[in-house]
């Protein structure tokens, strides 16, 4: 933890992955902030990330219940203790599953203030944006939340020093972008003007897109390549369309660049302090390489 309060994903990375039974390894992805943070760690400014949610994503869907269930027992046994920033409590077998909360789970020593989120894998005929299943706990039941385009993230992810996979930041930002190729408006509202859901998620394809760059000369080729291999594996006979999503979701933000730019410098961007006009050439580079897709 740095004088600022940033976290450390190296640091981060390798506490969590102590915790993570070595059987349930290869069944966890780290996604988010945390593995952009790591991603880029050779880039100047980038030792350090704003967050303090870790998200881990648990695969392959049809074993994501019984790793939630299994991985959420032994935290909780090891003295992790639960949040409920929403005052959602644990519910039972009858409690409707979207009424459920997510599991987020703190470690016993909490001074650094920061804990785990699951999120599951979504099932292959998922059509909805987001689909809550029910998992059972000794405390009660929770909400896995499995959102659609989940795949596309964590495909091909990397394995680190520590055992954990980490998601790629080119295969996040697919993710992000066909997520909101019909823009997610519900208001964030923890965030000053309560700014709709899509302008943080697309932005935050352009914030990595704007460390890709920073990060390598070819980031463009790179990031074409991985986009082409995911899309190709996962959508093998609708690369076309997936692409139009893509480019629909990224035109979504064009009337809010200021705002998701602000949002990225509480985030992603924290430690870069990144001009508005750096984000909007970043803009409209990402917007030429997914036309050229």
């Amino acid at each position: 933890m740095s004088a600022l309060g940033l976290l450390d994903p190296a640091e981060l990375l390798r506490r969590i992955a102590e915790r993570v039974p070595t059987d349930l390894q290869s069944n966890i992805v780290v996604i988010g902030s945390i593995a952009s943070a790591w991603s880029f760690r050779d880039v100047s400014g980038s030792g350090s990330v704003a967050t303090k949610d870790i998200d881990l994503l648990l695969r392959p869907a049809i074993d994501a219940i019984t790793t939630a269930e299994i991985f959420g027992r032994q935290l909780l046994e090891r003295g992790w203790h639960p949040r409920f920033p929403n005052g959602i409590q644990p519910g039972n077998a009858a409690t409707p599953v979207d009424q459920l909360p997510a599991l987020r789970l703190s470690p016993p020593d909490d001074e650094e203030n920061w804990f785990v989120e699951l999120l599951g894998e979504p099932q292959p005929d998922q059509s909805g944006r987001k689909v809550w299943r029910r998992f059972e706990t000794e405390m009660g039941y929770f909400g896995l939340p499995c959102y659609r385009y989940m795949p596309v993230a964590v495909h091909s992810a990397a394995v680190s020093d520590y055992g954990l996979r980490i998601a790629k930041p080119a295969r996040m930002a697919l993710a992000h972008l066909l997520e909101h190729a019909k823009p997610d408006t519900t208001p964030i509202a923890n965030l000053p003007g309560n700014p709709p859901r899509f302008a943080k998620d697309v932005g935050r394809a352009i914030s990595l897109w704007w460390l890709a760059m920073e990060q390598s000369p070819i980031a463009a080729e790179n990031w074409w390549l991985e986009w082409r291999e995911s899309l190709d594996a996962i959508y093998p006979n609708a690369q076309h369309q997936q692409i139009q999503f893509a480019k629909t979701g990224l035109a979504s933000i064009q009337n809010l660049l200021r705002e998701s730019h602000a949002i990225a410098l509480n985030g992603v961007l924290a430690p870069h302090g990144t001009t508005l006009k750096a984000w909007r050439r970043a803009y409209a580079s990402l917007m030429n390489l997914v036309e050229q897709c």
